[in-house]
């Protein structure tokens, strides 16, 4: 499947990076960030790449979100085999930390939960979306960075 969607994509570019971030974003079990890597790889550039990725990943977040703030906590859990621990952990982060959670959204299986639970706690959606876009950014940029360095924007 991954080898389809890195065939798919490297035909689309920028447009291949968002979907396959979006899809990361959301609770399909895809890494992006390796796809980043086979892109800048291909020479694409790293500013566009990160900001595709980052819109992409942040779509797929709203998505995880909007499935919280339009169903509820049981639904969310049965549907999508949500342990309860995994569940209470991120109420417990949530109710600590409130929309600034949503900055870790980008970690993997628990950035997923987090966003749906913001969106089952009905947190604003605007602030979530803001600090969701900023981190899932700073991820992309620093791997972007640490692949090519900093001048790698610039060329």
């Amino acid at each position: 499947m991954v080898e389809t969607l890195m065939e798919i994509s490297k035909d689309y570019g920028y447009l291949g990076m968002a979907f396959i971030s979006f899809l990361a974003g959301t609770v399909v079990p895809i890494t992006s960030e390796v796809i980043l890597v086979f892109f800048l790889n291909l020479g694409l550039s790293p500013l566009l790449l990160t900001l595709s990725a980052t819109i992409g990943n942040t779509l797929g977040g709203i998505t995880c979100f909007m499935i919280g703030y339009l169903t509820n906590k049981e639904k969310v859990q049965k549907i999508f085999k949500i342990p309860d621990r995994r569940m209470k952990r991120a109420d417990k982060m949530i109710q600590k930390y409130g929309f600034w959670t949503a900055s870790i959204s980008f970690v993997p299986v628990i950035g997923e939960v987090l966003l749906v639970s913001l969106g089952i706690m009905r947190v604003d959606k605007y602030k979530v979306i803001a600090v969701m876009t900023l981190g899932k950014f700073v991820r992309y940029l620093l791997i972007t960075a640490s692949y090519t360095g900093l001048s790698g924007y610039f060329s």
